[in-house]
């Protein structure tokens, strides 16, 4: 049996620990509510940012300009070839997060194939390169870390070398599968052609 003394070493510990608890879980509050109202302000910023392209692109397109070359804009009518890009997480514990996007993605696949398509996978973060490399199934570029800590240089250079195949037509069509924000316990899967 314990000893008075070796009980009130265990309270003690316990206490220590629930106070430690407490002050995590403080911090982690303050910090989930900064990180919530940034992901509000970008929603909208990325929102009007979207509505100002489209805008601008159904102008140009219905504009009667002459010898302007729009190659962004010039759908081809029968894809051959179409790129894939999906972001997911690099680390688990996410629940469903990487699981939907993973779906949409086999989803896509399954459908292009029905219709004779070139499909090129790009993946963005871990769980889904391991999940494609663990099917075998070929990737035509990864990015680890982009996920989790963004960073404009390594974004740019994925984009800046997505958008250059299309210029020299080594794909018809980009399509981006990702999650959308709706509230800290909800997202939903979005899918958005890029380009055209």
């Amino acid at each position: 049996m314990a000893s008075l003394k070796d009980i009130q070493r265990k309270i003690k510990s316990v206490k220590n620990t629930q106070k430690t608890t407490r002050a995590m879980k403080l911090v982690s509050s303050a910090k989930l509510k900064r990180t919530e109202e940034l992901a509000k302000k970008s929603k909208v910023y990325a929102a009007k940012l979207t509505e100002l392209l489209n805008e601008i692109a159904q102008k140009m397109v219905g504009a009667n300009v002459t010898g302007l070359d729009m190659p962004y804009f010039n759908e081809v009518s029968n894809p051959k070839i179409v790129d894939i890009v999906f972001i997911t997480a690099d680390k688990g514990l996410c629940g469903g997060f990487n699981a939907q996007t993973i779906k949409r993605v086999n989803k896509l696949i399954r459908e292009f194939k029905a219709t004779d398509t070139t499909l090129r996978l790009r993946a963005i973060g871990r769980k889904g390169i391991d999940y494609y490399k663990f099917n075998d199934v070929a990737l035509e570029s990864q990015v680890i870390g982009l996920s989790s800590a963004p960073d404009y240089e390594k974004s740019s250079a994925l984009i800046s070398a997505i958008a250059q195949e299309y210029l020299e037509r080594k794909t018809d069509k980009i399509i981006v599968v990702h999650n959308g924000y709706v509230n800290m316990i909800t997202q939903e899967i979005k899918q958005d052609q890029l380009l055209p």
